[in-house]
């Protein structure tokens, strides 16, 4: 008994300084997620989407424009969505709890999804204002409003790019990312329908534009929403191949089968199984080590950073002495 619990305690500190090592190789693998530089293009971002924010609503307020007005007021869901994405962010960095065992990793990917259904929001707004506007037409599109929409192009532009890198791998995001690009494609839109409206006086050149937004955001959004939607279900995120991770997991020369295979997202960047391996042939327990060492080590490279095997052995009936 008493060497059990020895060799236990073996394990468990073994695991341990396992679990530290992969966590240590896991952030120097494959895409690092550079939380200081995202936090900076957060608040450039937000602090960007509010100034072009009170500046369209001066100018539509000074000019009497509606269309002005109606853009600040969507503009302050920019700045809504970087927020939640920023809160979605920090909160994926918090420590675990004892309520909350994996701490507050999957909050990003709940981040993405209320981001997703913003957006989707978006479409049957402008969608339901182009309908209206097809019924009478809106006032004249005066070069302040085109120049107000120049700057909003300029402004969310330059915010997406400060995303652009961090988007391909975390879904969270490309939430932040996507709505600022839809913002500057609104934008687009309105100088656009503007510029025609001005000199052809083709009035409905402004729903047709708004129409053609919405269906681009539509397009662009749907991934950002299916896959929230699978992640936040624990489904297997994109990029893994459960296949390619079995035949990973049955190719090393110790392992018989496996099954049991469950793979699901902890945050929106970091992927965590769980899988029950039957061994050619009994093992001790610093054999058994080696081997849950190596295959933690083949799964980080195939994008697994949280790795849990379980043992089954059946025709492994040898006794504990005859192990050691």
């Amino acid at each position: 008994m008493e060497a059990h619990k020895e060799e236990c305690c073996c394990e468990h500190h073994h695991h341990e300084h396992e679990h530290h090592h992969e966590h240590e190789h896991g952030h120097h693998h494959h895409h690092v997620v550079d939380f200081e530089s995202l936090n900076r293009a957060f608040y450039i971002g937000i602090g960007l989407n509010l100034l072009y924010t009170f500046i369209e609503y001066a100018v539509g307020y000074r000019i009497n424009s509606l269309a002005l007005l109606s853009d600040a007021t969507h503009n302050l869901s920019d700045v809504a969505s970087l927020f939640i994405s920023l809160i979605g962010m920090k909160l994926s960095q918090k420590a675990a709890t004892q309520l909350y065992t994996y701490g507050y990793k999957k909050s990003s990917i709940l981040a993405s999804l209320i981001n997703a259904l913003l957006l989707m929001y978006i479409v049957v707004r402008i969608c339901i204002e182009a309908c209206e506007r097809l019924a009478n037409p809106p006032e004249m599109v005066g070069s302040a409003i085109m120049i107000t929409a120049f700057i909003g192009v300029i402004i969310n532009a330059a915010s997406a790019f400060l995303f652009y890198k961090g988007q391909h791998n975390d879904i969270n995001i490309k939430g932040a990312f996507l709505h600022l690009m839809v913002d500057a494609l609104v934008s687009v839109g309105v100088i656009v329908s503007g510029a025609i409206v001005y000199f052809t006086g083709w009035h409905i050149a402004d729903p047709i534009s708004s129409f053609i937004v919405a269906i681009v955001i539509l397009v662009s959004t749907w991934g950002l929403l299916k896959e929230s939607m699978k992640l936040i279900l624990d489904g297997v995120p994109s990029g893994i191949d459960s296949e390619e991770i079995k035949r990973c997991l049955e190719s090393h020369p110790m392992v018989q089968a496996v099954h049991h295979i469950h793979i699901w997202a902890l945050s929106s960047d970091k992927n965590a199984l769980t899988a029950h391996i039957v061994l050619k042939e009994c093992v001790n327990t610093r054999a058994f080590m080696e081997i849950k060492h190596e295959l933690k080590h083949r799964l980080l490279e195939l994008h697994i950073a949280h790795t849990t095997l379980e043992i089954d052995a059946p025709d492994c009936h040898c006794e504990e002495e005859k192990c050691e």
